[in-house]
């Protein structure tokens, strides 16, 4: 199918907006001349005369009445497809549980808004395991992974390992049952971050203590929620290091005994091959690497040398 002139169709349009060749002209930034020349164009294409001249300006035929209305309405759909689409790059979707959110892309927001201000971050803190990546819902994702099995259309890039310390309130390093050592876990609530409580079970073996329960206390299905519950002194939790630098920085929690639990469980990176040279995807990612590596390098375990 034979399109007419799209160049000569839009000049159409506009001086029939105004009924005048002046005034459009004016609006398009060209010469009267060149408006003239584009109506010409087309009504040489559909061999009909669009416009007719008047005492007090211009106006439509018949012909151009019939072409007026259509034409209109197709740029305007072709103006939203196009507003769609400039959207749709500008937009960056990532998906992520509600604790990496809040402990490593929250606090740094700002960072990613100063170094990237074309870009809308849309992010998406869900819950959702051993579900397919959505690419019409987000572009990156976030996954905690124990066996990753990345699919062949899928980036799987690991930005964590897990490393898990126990944090507290501090005011239970005093009290009736005060933390000394891990056998006194035996008279405080376990906080369980995840629905697995076997990651109690693994530490208390690690560090030699028998007597306490590893499936007692508290069980929440995000850290994040296990972490508030530890700063208001319900408990002992586990948690990554990398994730409660700023907790431990100002005294919220505090970490009662050094044994480190090292687990096959890390945080990735989930994103399509297609999507890996997109600038948003290429910057969210860089941003997300550095910042993480940001927070290991800050974190208790760095300090203590690990």
């Amino acid at each position: 199918m034979k399109l007419p002139p799209l160049n000569a169709l839009r000049v159409f349009v506009v001086a029939a907006e105004h009924l005048s060749f002046t005034r459009a002209a004016a609006a398009l930034s060209l010469t009267q001349g060149a408006i003239s020349r584009h109506v010409q164009t087309l009504e040489e294409y559909y061999g009909a005369t669009l416009f007719t001249r008047q005492a007090r300006g211009l106006a439509l035929t018949a012909e151009g009445e019939a072409l007026l209305k259509p034409a209109r309405e197709a740029f305007q759909l072709l103006n939203e497809a196009s507003e769609a689409l400039r959207l749709r790059q500008s937009d960056l979707r990532v998906r992520m549980p509600p604790t990496p959110a809040m402990r490593w892309v929250l606090p740094n927001l700002a960072d990613f808004q100063a170094r990237h201000p074309e870009y809308t971050l849309h992010l998406l803190t869900q819950l959702i395991h051993n579900k397919p990546f959505n690419r019409a819902e987000y572009d990156l994702a976030v996954v905690g992974l124990s066996s990753p099995e990345a699919a062949a259309d899928l980036r799987l890039e690991c930005i964590c390992r897990e490393k898990l310390i126990p944090v507290c309130s501090p005011s239970l390093l005093a009290g009736k049952h005060p933390l000394h050592t891990p056998h006194d876990l035996k008279h405080h609530t376990l906080l369980h971050p995840w629905r697995d409580q076997n990651t109690w079970k693994r530490w208390l073996k690690l560090a030699g203590v028998t007597g306490v329960n590893p499936e007692s206390g508290v069980t929440f299905d995000a850290l994040e929620y296990a972490l508030h519950a530890a700063v208001a002194g319900m408990g002992v939790t586990l948690a990554q290091a990398s994730m409660v630098t700023q907790d431990l920085d100002s005294g919220r929690l505090v970490i009662p005994f050094d044994t480190v639990l090292e687990t096959e469980w890390a945080y990735y990176l989930v994103y399509p091959h297609e999507l890996a040279e997109l600038p948003k995807v290429r910057a969210f990612r860089d941003w997300l690497v550095g910042t993480v590596a940001l927070s290991e390098e800050a974190s208790w375990l760095t300090r203590q040398g690990y």
